[in-house]
């Protein structure tokens, strides 16, 4: 072989070789790595299983209920999100009965694991419990398997200083045991994923509720609009992604896409503002202020700060209305019997622990109840919820923020629409501090 020929493969094979090594290198040293971070999960106990058998991101909040076999002898049992070197230590409610332990991350569905605090990294979702042996207290772990109907779950957090993590939370096997990975990374947010969305109420030939004022007639539509608007531009210029349901006067069909009770879950929103004006059916001037209505199972610390902010930045009050009211200001109107029996479809899928009211109740998915599975479509044209069955919603509050047929509450809401939104968007921002 001569020497150009020589040269020639040399030029050819030489970069290839080195160029495997260096791939064989870096397989062994991921290899390597990985093991070396999933050793610690060789520890955990394979005898026995926890079982999860619900799981539902509501907001920013994930839940947990499950459960796990073990003697009466275990004690000091906690849920944790392990990595090998941290622990994560999660809020659980734990209730043991002979060796059966149940356990609850929140009997409210907007608290539990805050996915907004997790750190950035690689975690698994863990039992931690004591038990004696031989005298001495020691700790043992036990992995999670999956008995719900929901397979992986993916979350974007907030847009926080022009950031956003993205959670992937996964359902895997490791050495035969099951395991639950969370995995933490900054990922900016797709295009068709927002923080929040706002659906300005009625709009087009709806024009809801009207009332009157020194000659001129106002439409809740409208109104609805402007503080929909003006809330939009608040949250957008504090660093929010935020999806709205209409710009103008328009009709918006509620099922189709980016409709009333589809969008926020369709853009993954985090939370779900549906901004409304009340009316009474007859003249009184008692009724009058702010409503906000929340969905069942709820803590309501978010809806209080509604409250607080909304009355701070406005001057306006609470309503007094009795009817439907859980708390001062705050609502739960739920299905009465009379309107199960009125049901287009009957036998009806509707209780009177349902909320009424479809822009809370359609939007929070398995966690609120939502009823629309389709069966609407052939009498009125409603096509079924696409998130009726879902487990990763948003956290929707709908917000009557004055009676329009009151004069006083009239008068007290026009021109300062800017001053409802700016209760909102700082109530918003109150709750995600202290949530933090």
């Amino acid at each position: 072989m001569n020497r150009r020929i020589k040269e020639k493969y040399l030029k050819v094979f030489v970069p290839l070789g080195l160029g495997l090594i260096f791939i064989l290198l870096i397989w062994i040293g991921y290899k390597l790595i990985f093991n070396h971070k999933l050793s610690f999960l060789e520890k955990v106990d394979k005898s026995v299983y926890a079982e999860i058998n619900y799981d539902a991101i509501y907001g920013i909040h994930l839940n947990f209920k499950g459960s796990i076999n073990l003697s009466s002898d275990y004690h000091d049992v906690e849920l944790v999100l392990a990595n090998g070197n941290d622990e994560v230590v999660l809020p659980v409610k734990i209730t043991q009965k002979d060796d059966e332990i149940n356990f609850v991350t929140s009997n409210f569905i907007n608290k539990g694991i805050n996915l907004e605090y997790l750190p950035i990294g690689t975690y698994y979702l863990l039992i931690k419990a004591s038990v004696l042996d031989n005298g001495k207290d020691i700790t043992r772990y036990f992995s999670v398997s999956n008995k719900t109907d929901y397979d992986d779950l993916v979350y974007y957090t907030l847009s926080k200083d022009g950031k956003n993590n993205r959670i992937d939370i996964e359902w895997n096997t490791y050495d035969e045991c099951p395991t639950l990975r969370f995995t933490v990374k900054e990922e900016k947010l797709p295009d068709d994923v927002y923080d929040v969305t706002i659906d300005p109420g009625h709009g087009g030939i709806d024009v809801g509720a009207i009332g009157s004022l020194d000659g001129i007639e106002y439409h809740e539509s409208n109104l609805n609009l402007k503080v929909s608007l003006a809330l939009k531009k608040i949250l957008e210029e504090r660093g929010y992604k935020v999806a709205i349901t209409r710009t103008e006067d328009e009709n918006i069909e509620i099922y189709d896409s980016g409709g009333s009770a589809v969008l926020a879950n369709e853009t993954k929103s985090k939370f779900n503002f549906a901004i409304h004006h009340n009316s009474f059916d007859y003249q009184t001037d008692e009724l009058n202020g702010l409503e906000v209505y929340v969905a069942s199972d709820i803590e309501f610390d978010f809806a209080n700060l509604l409250i607080e902010n909304i009355l701070s930045e406005t001057g306006t009050q609470i309503s007094p209305k009795e009817i439907y009211q859980t708390a001062p200001g705050i609502y739960q109107r739920y299905f009465s019997e009379d309107d199960i029996l009125e049901d287009e479809v009957q036998p009806s899928n509707k209780t009177t622990s349902m909320i009424y009211y479809y822009n809370i109740r359609e939007l929070g998915g398995i966690s609120t109840h939502s009823t629309n599975d389709g069966r609407y479509k052939d009498i009125n044209g409603y096509p079924a919820n696409p998130y009726n069955k879902a487990n990763v919603t948003t956290e929707p509050y709908l917000l009557e923020l004055g009676y329009v047929n009151n004069e006083n509450n009239l008068r007290n809401i026009i021109g300062n629409e800017d001053k409802y939104a700016l209760g909102i968007a700082n109530a918003l921002k109150k709750y995600l501090e202290t949530e933090y």
